[in-house]
């Protein structure tokens, strides 16, 4: 059995935390290995336990803020998922820039949350439809067309050559499934061969091609 993935979690809010704390226990892929109250502890609790997730928002009042965030990604490099209630379109551009692996909303459901975990503690990026609108509507020469998190997550697997059944067993969803998100991406992105497919999972940070 693959071993959980590790996660902190730093947030102040009580309710908040104790949901997703909630969220995470609920299934066996991840465990909460720690919480971080104090702001100003989040850069050494995050050495000191090495998680192969931290998950944080920035947009607390009196909490940790975006250049102390970028701070402990900076100097730790760990896979970070931000899950904040923030609207504002500069801070969330700044947030995304600085090198966090996702970005969701707390307005999520329950199942893109869940995914959104599971896909950034392995350090695959992730991105909920409504971070999307806003990174990418003012991206010069960027294709307009918006994927949701799913269609992002399949546009990935079959980038890298997986089937349309290989990518079902993975996301466990029927072929069908797969098959008609598949349609979606092919519509949205006007893509018209297999080759636009790894190109477009490139310009999303899906694939990374090492140099």
């Amino acid at each position: 059995m693959q071993k959980p993935a590790t996660i902190l979690l730093a947030d102040n809010q009580p309710l908040t935390a104790a949901g997703i704390t909630f969220l995470v226990e609920s299934g066996r892929e991840a465990e909460i290995i720690g919480t971080v109250a104090d702001a100003a502890q989040i850069g050494k609790v995050t050495r000191e336990l090495k998680p192969d997730l931290l998950i944080a928002d920035y947009n607390i009042p009196g909490y940790v803020t975006l250049d102390e965030l970028r701070s402990v990604i900076s100097e730790t490099n760990v896979n970070t998922l931000i899950i904040s209630s923030d609207s504002n379109r500069d801070t969330i551009r700044q947030s995304v820039n600085m090198g966090v692996k996702g970005y969701i909303t707390k307005e999520c459901s329950r199942e893109e949350i869940a995914l959104a975990i599971r896909s950034t503690s392995r350090g695959e990026k992730f991105f909920c439809h409504k971070i999307l609108d806003v990174i990418m509507s003012q991206d010069a020469g960027q294709q307009p067309a918006l994927l949701t998190g799913r269609e992002l997550e399949i546009l990935g697997l079959l980038a890298k050559g997986y089937s349309t059944q290989r990518a079902a067993d993975e996301l466990s969803l029927s072929p069908h499934t797969i098959h008609t998100h598949r349609k979606s991406i092919i519509k949205k992105l006007s893509i018209k061969s297999p080759t636009e497919f790894v190109l477009y999972a490139i310009d999303f940070g899906l694939i990374v091609i090492n140099r």
